[in-house]
């Protein structure tokens, strides 16, 4: 094995003080622009890297934050990974990421071992309900929920504007012409229960979960316009991927039922309900309009381009990573709900 470069064999090379080489590792101090070029030029002939173990030891912190998803399936996810690390390396962190999809258990098992990871905190994205007793989150070191689930006042949450969101585009097709809304989408709790009207007021209370918020987003707009809700319009999904989108979608066209535009909880079940579309030669946006949430990178490059509500993912990152960071460093401050802005990206799949 090679032997480690030293910070005083770096200083020897660069003709300089160990000081100022520490002074340039952790980016501090004030010297010539040309010194500063000189060490980093030593630096990376000699091979030198930064002990981060040893740093830990000393100060305490590792400057690394953990990041817990349920997966990579969703193209959200992979987003917001990509979005949040490149947010926390300006604030001199780094990121690692772990999944818990197929852990016996979920997100409470991933816990177990984030504590061999040694991260200063942890942004949890939770895919499934917190309970209010026994409550996880409340762990050793900091954490931040994200992921649309109530923490419960335990710890910091972030949250996406899910039912104004959706109330926006529900809306926004109804003035731009639409005359038939359904919405794909729509939480499990509603399946086998068709028309009952008790479904919609069960949904009506619902406080968290994207998929029930988005859908009461819908119910909400439409009830405001005095449009009836058909439930032969509304598609449950299970797992809000391409897959779902596309068998909701699917079963609405085999229905017979008239629709002229298509709200969906979500990009990745727009997508797919695009692709239904598309196998029956159903025009977009002259026979259906569609309109997807999230955002994602996919949105923009659909075919034809995916008009989707923009929940403003930077603001979400940042705001997990500032009030994270906020807590490592030593806030006590009362655990806070925050909630993003959001608009409407129009492109090509709605008038």
């Amino acid at each position: 094995m090679a032997k480690r470069v030293t910070l005083a064999e770096v200083a020897a090379h660069a003709q300089v003080s160990p000081k100022t080489v520490s002074d340039v590792i952790h980016d501090r101090g004030r010297m010539r622009p040309e010194t500063r070029e000189r060490i980093i030029a030593s630096m990376r002939e000699l091979g030198y890297h930064a002990n981060a173990a040893a740093r830990t030891l000393r100060t305490g912190m590792s400057h690394t934050i953990g990041l817990a998803l349920p997966n990579f399936a969703q193209p959200f996810n992979g987003n917001f990974a990509d979005t949040l690390t490149q947010y926390a390396k300006t604030k001199g962190y780094r990121v690692i990421i772990a999944t818990y999809y197929g852990l016996d258990g979920g997100l409470p098992a991933l816990i177990e071992e984030t504590y061999s990871i040694g991260a200063d905190g942890w942004v949890f994205l939770s895919d499934s309900p917190i309970p209010e007793q026994h409550n996880y989150l409340k762990q050793s070191y900091p954490v931040v929920l994200t992921g649309d689930y109530l923490a419960h006042d335990a710890v910091d949450t972030v949250m996406f504007p899910n039912l104004e969101g959706a109330r926006h585009a529900t809306a926004w097709l109804l003035n731009h012409g639409a005359r038939h809304v359904g919405f794909i989408g729509a939480p499990e709790q509603l399946t086998g229960r068709g028309g009952d009207p008790t479904a919609y007021t069960d949904i009506a209370a619902a406080s968290e979960g994207n998929a029930p918020l988005r859908f009461k987003g819908y119910v909400t707009a439409m009830q405001e316009s005095g449009t009836p809700i058909d439930p032969t319009l509304v598609g449950i999904c299970r797992r809000l991927d391409r897959e779902d989108g596309e068998t909701a979608a699917e079963a609405i066209i085999r229905s017979g039922a008239p629709f002229d535009a298509l709200c969906c909880a979500n990009d990745a079940v727009a997508l797919g309900a695009m692709s239904a579309l598309a196998n029956h030669h159903i025009s977009i946006p002259e026979d259906v309009q569609v309109i997807g949430f999230d955002n994602t990178p996919d949105a923009r490059f659909a075919s034809p381009k995916l008009t989707t509500i923009n929940p403003h993912i930077e603001q979400y990152a940042q705001l997990s990573i500032d009030l994270l960071i906020a807590r490592i460093e030593g806030s006590d401050a009362a655990p806070g709900t925050y909630t993003t802005t959001f608009d409407l990206v129009q492109r090509e799949t709605t008038r």
